[in-house]
């Protein structure tokens, strides 16, 4: 059987046109990583988001691209489709009353023969965490912004879904599912809109709060910026309620005081960064002491992109195991999507030993297509090629790396990277004057060897996937200069041989070289783009930033 997961907008403005009521609450807008993934007879095919094939960031609209994506990866035409998974954006009677008009109208025209079936956002998002999980059976957590939105009789939007609880055990097809009761202050909501806040003052101008350019860069944006600031008083601007499933009510929205005076907007992200961590740990203390956690525990949603506050509940010992994807965000809901269609055909989910790299590969043809009239040479073993890259990696130059799969999901995770030497401070000011031209006060990730985790980092655990923050022991400080963030932490991701062997064998021969088994890595993208996924995109982007090499297959490309 085969299996699709579509997440993009699906007409919203066609749908309601003719509900006068909901003509303004409803537009394009609501979606954004639009994304599709394909299952063929359990078996993981293809994933991508739309914005790496339209080169929109964010991009929410219908995932044209990204169907004939799925499909050509897949062998498969729009008439081979079985079933089709969408996660919804508006509760199920809203769905009830219009699918027949819009939704099912729409997909069947890609897909004439598939079943159609909505699912619930927050459920897409629950089944993202647990079928790529290890996990055999355990307890899940969804927490986002906002889900499926929720309407009144008279039409009129009141509530949005924002989190959910369930446990699963998949040998025994178990999934239950408990959607939580909307709250308007709830975690990510609170987050943003602060966030928003802050950001504002920071940079001293006036920022649209729905424009795409900044939507979704607030949170990480204060996120980092936190590091800088100080807590004299600390206060809780929470309220926990518990009847039944713990409720979080999160007190201090943007329209109100705060009680901070004229703090600077680094107080005010530390402020809010730490309000955040404690109620979102003394939250799940009480999930935990109720029996809503499991020593397995799988968390989605946008809100566990802060990397930060994943730590502190790791950190914690909250559940004994803790997994998230690398795709926690909407981009996921597709994969969730399609699991769901999967486990309900009960079809065993089967997926590659990476998680993270569900984009299709290619070939030397296709490289060399889009190399022609550049400056390359190809090395006759991927071995010589690391040994070159890492001399010029040795010297301080900027790298674009392109191999294998690409990642699915918000970060580049070594598949589409830029990599440089991790050591000198300047580096940091470097790269991001040259490539990136982001606030000074971000960080830049690392790249490094699984084993070497614990020589280089305080109190570490599994992070294949960057979703953690660790704190660099004092005396490799130096040796991490580029990396080491304001408050001495790190967001790193681990490598080894079974689940990213190209680079870490490039990392391998760079520590051999440097006795350093870390780089610097960022997205392979230019400022305000959507990182690279095709052999073009990369050639376009090598020509149009200030990169000093582009490492892409087993070809070594210079700059002309």
């Amino acid at each position: 059987m085969n299996v699709i997961g579509l997440y993009g907008a699906i007409g919203w403005n066609v749908l309601i046109s003719d509900n006068p009521k909901l003509s303004n609450q409803m537009n394009e807008s609501w979606t954004h990583g639009a994304s599709v993934t394909l299952f063929s007879d359990g078996n993981h095919i293809a994933s991508i988001s739309e914005e790496r094939l339209s080169g929109i960031k964010y991009d929410g609209n219908f995932p044209r691209k990204s169907i004939e994506y799925c499909l050509s990866t897949g062998n498969l035409s729009k008439e081979d489709i079985d079933v089709v998974i969408v996660p919804s954006m508006a509760n199920q009677n809203f769905y009830k009353n219009y699918i027949n008009k819009t939704i099912e109208k729409k997909v069947k025209r890609y897909f004439p023969k598939a079943k159609v079936e909505i699912a619930s956002h927050h459920l897409c998002h629950a089944y993202s965490s647990v079928f790529s999980c290890d996990y055999n059976e355990g307890s899940f957590i969804t927490l986002d912004n906002a889900g499926s939105v929720l309407f009144d009789t008279s039409g009129q939007i009141f509530a949005c879904e924002n989190h959910s609880f369930g446990y699963f055990n998949k040998e025994k097809g178990i999934f239950k599912y408990y959607p939580g009761i909307p709250m308007t202050n709830n975690f990510g909501n609170y987050y943003w809109m602060w966030a928003h806040n802050i950001y504002t003052q920071m940079v001293q101008k006036k920022i649209d709060i729905t424009d795409p350019k900044y939507r979704e860069t607030f949170c990480g944006k204060v996120m980092g910026l936190s590091a800088y600031g100080n807590i004299k008083d600390p206060k809780k601007d929470w309220r926990l309620h518990f009847e039944g499933i713990p409720q979080v009510a999160l007190e201090s929205l943007p329209s109100r005081d705060f009680n901070y005076g004229n703090l600077s907007a680094e107080n005010k992200a530390k402020q809010l960064q730490y309000n955040f961590e404690n109620a979102m740990l003394e939250w799940m203390k009480e999930l935990k002491e109720q029996g809503y956690i499991d020593d397995n525990l799988c968390l989605a949603g946008g809100v566990f992109l802060n990397i930060l506050a994943n730590s502190v509940i790791r950190k914690n010992g909250v559940a004994k195991n803790m997994h998230i994807p690398p795709f926690p965000d909407d981009t996921g809901l597709s994969f969730g999507a399609a699991c769901y269609g999967v486990f309900k055909a009960k079809e065993k989910v089967t997926l590659p030993h990476n998680i993270s790299l569900l984009g299709r590969t290619y070939s030397d043809e296709e490289i060399e297509e889009a190399l022609e009239g550049m400056e390359y040479k190809k090395f006759d073993t991927f071995e010589e090629l690391c040994g070159k890259t890492v001399n010029v990696l040795a010297e301080n130059k900027i790298v674009g790396w392109f191999q294998n799969r690409s990642e699915f999901g918000p970060r580049a995770l070594g598949s589409r990277s830029i990599l440089m030497n991790p050591t000198p401070k300047e580096n940091k000011e470097t790269i991001n004057t040259r490539i990136k031209h982001r606030e000074e006060w971000r960080p830049f990730a690392g790249i490094m060897l699984e084993e070497y985790q614990d020589e280089y980092f305080m109190d570490t655990y599994p992070n294949e996937y960057m979703l953690y923050s660790l704190v660099v022991k004092p005396h490799q400080r130096k040796k991490l200069g580029a990396i080491t963030h304001k408050d001495f932490s790190c967001r790193i991701q681990t490598v080894n041989q079974k689940l990213h062997p190209e680079v870490t064998t490039l990392l391998q021969k760079y520590n051999e070289k440097t006795e350093c088994p870390v780089l610097l890595n960022t997205s392979f993208n230019d400022n305000g783009q959507p990182i690279v996924e095709t052999p073009k995109d990369a050639i376009k982007t090598f020509k149009n930033i200030d990169l000093d090499y582009l490492v892409i297959g087993n070809y070594f490309v210079v700059k002309q």
